[in-house]
């Protein structure tokens, strides 16, 4: 019987470590400034990202894996016989999803590979890869693991607040939020995603009770679901502060069993939300 191997990319933000203990691969997006290209988490580090983001008077850009960049890397991990679940980036923010797709139309048949859209981005997409790793390590067969990633796929609750919207509008990734860009004024939008784009959720004045307000939706969220056990994880973009006070809070709010998931917002999404951005994400265990 063949082994599971689990990839995703770098807009999953896992921790390095959770990485490597559960054996999970990353193939890297890259990141642009200027002419100077930058391979997410090997060529620059998320310090020096938000430094360099912080001086720059230019957007930067991203770019997803080519096809050869996964090709390459599902034949490097894989043998004939083996699976390998690829799991990525929303389709609605990323052609990431789409390189995998035709990455697994052009390696040897004897290797199956899964693309799966994780319909979120940041550590919601690594929770659905951290989800499938821990399956594969508790020894289930892939049609188990896979039901147990669509369960957090479909179950994964998501917001977010940023400092903002102008890097979600210059780059694209806006989605349905479109309509709260210039009616802002010390607002601050908590939101979300809904079929894996950019949502608003609601307006919130100040920071503060902005941050408040994820707590409070951490609590609706275990009122939704009294009897399932709950999982949560935060990411942030240069701002270990808040995202700590609020990891330190969801413990009782969702009366977890589990500890919360606490990254980094990279070089991939950290394009995208700019320095200060903070992310929770909820789902059923």
């Amino acid at each position: 019987m063949g082994r599971i191997h689990v990839v995703t990319d770098s807009g999953s933000d896992l921790p390095v470590e959770l990485r490597q203990s559960l054996g999970i691969h990353v193939v890297p997006l890259t990141v642009q400034f200027g002419d100077e290209i930058f391979r997410d988490g090997v060529d620059i580090s998320t310090a020096e990202f938000y430094t360099r983001l912080r001086q720059e008077t230019r957007m930067p850009s991203t770019c997803q894996p080519s096809p050869a960049d996964f090709v390459e890397a599902y034949e490097r991990i894989a043998q004939p016989g083996d699976t390998i679940l690829s799991v990525h980036l929303s389709s609605k923010m990323s052609g990431t999803y789409q390189s995998a797709v035709l990455a697994s139309t052009m390696i040897d048949p004897q290797i199956a590979v899964k693309a799966i859209d994780s319909k979120a981005a940041s550590l919601g997409t690594g929770v659905v890869a951290l989800t499938a790793a821990e399956a594969v390590q508790a020894g289930k067969a892939v049609e188990q693991v896979l039901e147990d990633v669509q369960r957090t796929i479909e179950h994964m609750q998501v917001y977010f607040v940023v400092d903002t919207l102008e890097y979600l509008q210059k780059n694209g990734r806006i989605g349905l939020a479109s309509a709260l860009v210039g009616t802002l004024l010390n607002i601050k939008p908590v939101l979300t995603l809904v079929d894996g784009q950019v949502a608003p959720f609601e307006k919130i004045r100040g920071r503060a009770k902005a941050l408040k307000r994820l707590r409070e939706l951490g609590t609706a969220f275990r009122e939704r679901h009294p009897d399932r056990q709950l999982k949560a994880a935060i990411s942030h973009a240069d701002n270990l502060k808040e995202a700590e006070a609020l990891a330190q809070a969801l413990p009782d709010i969702l009366d977890l069993e589990h500890e919360v998931v606490l990254g980094d917002i990279g070089p991939t999404i950290g394009v995208h939300t700019g320095p200060g951005t903070i992310a929770v994400f909820l789902y059923i265990y």
